[in-house]
């Protein structure tokens, strides 16, 4: 009888870890869980500015939106661009661009918070943006449904920002779905 319950406990076991898991397209999860000093500041001025809105919907780092972010804004620093990945759609991406002339290395925390700081013209009640306004940076970043952000900055090469830089921010999956509420 005992042989018969560890068959079966035996059984459960293999068919429970043999079932499919459920992986996000494009986002694997990153082998290691210590952050650096940038990735950290990326995810806690995100997380903070979010927290604002509902308590529950932190983002989770990603090593791997941290590499498209880097391969486009070095595609864009290079070319002297400033557009958005034509690869976002097909790969669920969200993305926030900024660029600027200075010399100075990129700031990240102010950077984040220009983008929130367009909250000031989105109306909750409508969900639109004040007429001859941008804010669809502020609304990525609290967008509920995006669980995963990636970060990266490129020095302009050629353009007219050149020497000046480039900061990209992928989300996952992607925000600023026309009809839906953002929280």
């Amino acid at each position: 009888m005992k042989k018969i319950y560890y068959l079966t406990f035996l059984t459960l076991l293999i068919l429970t870890a043999c079932q499919e898991q459920e992986v996000s397209p494009k986002i694997m999860q990153d082998n290691h869980n210590i952050l650096t000093h940038t990735e950290n500041i990326a995810l806690k001025k995100h997380n903070e500015l979010r927290q604002l809105h509902f308590t529950d919907a932190n983002l989770i780092y990603s090593q791997s939106l941290e590499k498209a972010a880097q391969r486009h804004a070095n595609q864009l620093a290079k070319n002297g661009n400033f557009t958005h990945d034509s690869t976002n759609l097909a790969n669920k991406y969200g993305e926030n661009l900024y660029r600027f002339s200075g010399t100075e290395k990129p700031n990240l925390t102010s950077i984040i918070q220009k983008w929130y700081d367009e909250k000031k013209y989105y109306n909750d009640t409508t969900e639109e943006c004040k007429i001859g306004h941008v804010c669809g940076h502020y609304t990525q970043i609290v967008w509920k449904n995006s669980k995963h952000l990636g970060c990266a900055s490129a020095k302009y090469i050629k353009g007219s920002y050149k020497n000046g830089y480039v900061t990209v921010c992928k989300y996952y999956p992607y925000g600023n779905i026309m009809g839906q509420d953002p929280y």
